[in-house]
């Protein structure tokens, strides 16, 4: 049975990212932070860590820089690929494309949103799995009143720590000082300390 207008309200959760790649991180961050203001923004150097990536039914090595900050409750993620090994990110960029390339949400059910999403049109072109071979990350193409790409995340309680942590930064961020902060890995940035309460 499918679900009812009021179970469906909410269900991708009440946090948006708006995702945008670039094939100049440096440039990219410098407008963001210096035009727009958005910042500080946290870079993760290697942010595939070990997940496999399955893009388009094949297992790709692709590897990418994140780099994140807030503007209020929305998050701004920033993606530069640092190989050329198959991607969305790269189909994008082969495209010509720069700039917005997905709008990502973090449910609580993610499998569930997953399910209603695929029954209503949005096609799966990637997924990332953690090494126990749960699907962490979903990129669906999607119907035309969409355009952009989707992206489900599961909001952990890892996860839900993490951007938290980057959100205080950007809440009582000065507007000059460090706008860009780079880490290693995730567990580099949660071992510095920074926007920890």
């Amino acid at each position: 049975m499918p679900p009812t207008l009021s179970q469906l309200q909410g269900f991708l959760g009440k946090r948006v990212q708006l995702a945008f790649v670039t094939t100049d991180l440096e440039n990219t961050l410098k407008f963001w932070t210096e035009v727009l203001g958005v910042g500080p923004f946290v870079v993760i150097e290697s942010s595939k860590g070990d997940r496999k990536v399955i893009h388009r039914g094949q297992e790709t090595a692709m590897d990418m820089t994140l780099s994140f900050a807030y503007m209020g409750d929305i998050q701004i993620e920033i993606v530069h690929q640092t190989n050329d090994e198959p991607s969305t990110y790269k189909e994008f960029t082969d495209r010509g494309g720069e700039g917005l390339h997905h709008i990502a949400f973090w449910p609580e059910d993610f499998e569930g949103a997953c399910t209603h999403l695929e029954a209503n049109g949005f096609a799966e072109v990637t997924s990332f799995y953690m090494a126990d071979g749960t699907r962490n990350v979903a990129y669906y193409e999607t119907p035309g009143a969409v355009g952009a790409l989707v992206e489900i995340v599961p909001m952990t309680p890892a996860r839900t720590a993490y951007f938290s942590r980057i959100q205080r930064l950007c809440e009582s961020w000065d507007g000059v000082t460090r706008p860009v902060r780079r880490f290693a890995d995730r567990a580099a940035f949660l071992a510095s300390g920074e926007g920890a309460e």
